[in-house]
């Protein structure tokens, strides 16, 4: 029962310390707001005006920082969804003051913003981008994303020609991303390149900084000499400058070669200077490098007591310093995935949005294209029904008045043979006539003249029968054809035979037009149904009427 009211007891403090906070963060937002609210706030409509307020920096208008910064961001947000150079430039303005007032998380909201802009742009042409992405090069070394770090920091190195502190400190974070890479020769150019214009341009901090960054790579190397030499100049300018942490670094280091190399009264004088350093010290990696220090000093001087109680306290701010840098390096991880889970299920609603945009717009542009189509289609059909019926009672007429044409011509041939059998008639009687009297010279050479006559006038001759012919397969077409198919052994007599009676011409008619008798005429019928295998002339007729 005690265990129960104690975990009650405890459950209700911890309740009533949860909302006091609450409530207190709430209260806190409130008078902020009201801050804000009371404070007169200028009228900013355009994105220039509100980039021009940033820059002079109209922070005594407000009550404080944070209702400064609250108002910047609400006013930018008027203009989200621009991809404007100036709203790009406002989004770093505030990115910079994040940064400044340790919102490292907001800051790289907006620096994204600002690349996004950017990647569309001639980065040639915009004056801050140099400084945009040192800074944003410098968030991806904290976030441990060192190659992508060292691809925006020479992009930046690129576009910033001044030599200035931001070119120095471009070059110095290329040397530490090389050398957590492990490249350590391109991490000394760097450094080396960086410290040779901190000295052109007679940069104390910097050149103390460097300094101290290649004195820590020379120790690891094992060359003592120039790490001793850069750690002394950077303990030097750190002390004049202040740079507490970076001082007692390089003492520690300084104490570690000093009693590698014999040097006690050296390690003396550092050691009550890194002792007058620690209490203003509070990153545990700096006071865990202190105890370290410590450990060998008591260690070399053989206190062991002192140097397990150094040691005791190395190990202690060691957990700490790797839990803190454990714990940062897991905030910066979760807000990563946060913000690229939450990027690309914005990205995706975007582009969701824009598909069911484009699908309606297509489906729409479709329907519009289909119903234009079946108008069109139906307006040529209907137009080419007109014309194709046109076109039909024109050929109609045409094969018509041909035909018409043909079987005149047809006739007319036929006629002219008649007419051409008749007079061989006459000739073949005057012949005969002639031979019944006396022949002599003069009677010899009128039967010459009549034989010649005879001969200007032969029955179907080639020039007549192709024109016959010609005009017989326009009005049968495939007349011919198929004759010879059926039976291709026919004559060139059975076969115009054939063609007299497709005619329907009588037994007269023919032998008038072929020159020869009827029994003729008969005979050859008989001849053309014995090769067709037909008994009768009426099936002959049939026959060929069929063909």
């Amino acid at each position: 029962m005690r265990q129960k009211r104690l975990l009650l007891i405890l459950f209700y403090i911890f309740y009533l310390v949860s909302n006091s906070h609450a409530i207190t963060q709430e209260s806190e937002e409130i008078t902020n707001l009201s801050a804000l609210e009371k404070t007169e706030q200028p009228s900013i409509h355009k994105e220039k005006e509100l980039l021009d307020f940033i820059k002079v920096g109209n922070k005594d208008v407000f009550e404080s920082n944070n209702a400064y910064v609250s108002f910047i961001t609400k006013k930018a947000a008027l203009f989200k969804g621009s991809n404007t150079i100036v709203y790009a430039e406002i989004c770093f303005e505030i990115a910079k003051k994040l940064t400044k007032d340790n919102e490292p998380y907001q800051a790289y909201e907006y620096l994204d913003v600002v690349s996004n802009i950017l990647k569309e742009n001639d980065i040639s042409e915009i004056s801050f981008a140099a400084e945009f992405y040192e800074m944003k090069g410098t968030y991806f070394y904290d976030f441990r994303r060192y190659e992508e770090s060292r691809i925006l920091l020479l992009k930046a190195l690129k576009q910033q020609k001044e030599e200035s502190t931001l070119k120095i400190s471009m070059i110095n974070t290329l040397g530490l991303i090389h050398k957590k890479l492990g490249d350590i020769d391109s991490s000394i150019y760097y450094f080396n390149k960086g410290l040779k214009l901190a000295t052109k341009i007679d940069n104390n901090e910097w050149i103390g900084i460097i300094n101290g960054n290649l004195g820590f790579i020379y120790y690891l190397n094992g060359d003592l000499i120039s790490a001793r030499k850069c750690l002394i100049l950077d303990k030097e300018l750190s002390l004049k400058n202040e740079q507490t942490e970076s001082a007692l670094n390089a003492l520690a280091l300084l104490i570690e070669i000093e009693l590698n190399g014999g040097r006690f009264d050296l390690v003396e004088t550092y050691m009550k200077t890194l002792d007058s350093l620690i209490p203003q010290v509070t990153d545990y990696y700096s006071v865990m490098r202190y105890h370290y220090i410590k450990t060998i000093y008591w260690e070399h001087l053989k206190e062991y007591k002192l140097a397990y109680e150094s040691y005791q306290q190395s190990v202690l701010y060691k957990d700490s310093s790797g839990r803190e840098y454990d714990q940062l390096n897991l905030q910066n991880m979760i807000f990563q995935i946060k913000f690229q889970k939450n990027r690309n299920e914005s990205e995706l609603l975007i582009e969701k949005e824009k598909r069911t945009g484009q699908l309606y717009y297509g489906i729409a542009i479709i329907l519009s294209v289909i119903i234009l189509a079946c108008i069109y289609i139906i307006y040529l059909m209907r137009k080419r029904k007109i014309y194709e019926h046109k076109i039909l009672e024109l050929e109609k007429e045409k094969i018509r008045t041909e035909l018409k044409k043909n079987e005149e011509e047809l006739n007319k041939i036929l006629e002219n043979l008649v007419v051409k059998n008749d007079i061989i008639d006459t000739l073949n009687q005057e012949i005969n006539k002639r031979e019944v009297s006396d022949e002599n010279l003069t009677l010899q050479k009128e039967k010459e003249v009549i034989y010649e006559k005879i001969n200007t006038f032969t029955l179907l001759t080639e020039n007549d029968l192709l024109e016959f012919k010609h005009l017989f397969d326009k009005i049968h077409p495939s007349f011919y054809d198929s004759l010879i198919q059926k039976q291709d052994d026919l004559t060139n007599s059975e076969t115009r035979l054939a063609m007299l009676i497709k005619l329907n011409l009588s037994s007269l008619e023919m032998s008038r037009i072929l020159g020869i008798s009827q029994d003729s005429v008969r005979k050859s019928n008989l001849r053309l149904r014995k090769k067709l295998s037909i008994e009768s002339q009426k099936e002959l007729i049939q026959f060929i009427k069929t063909v």
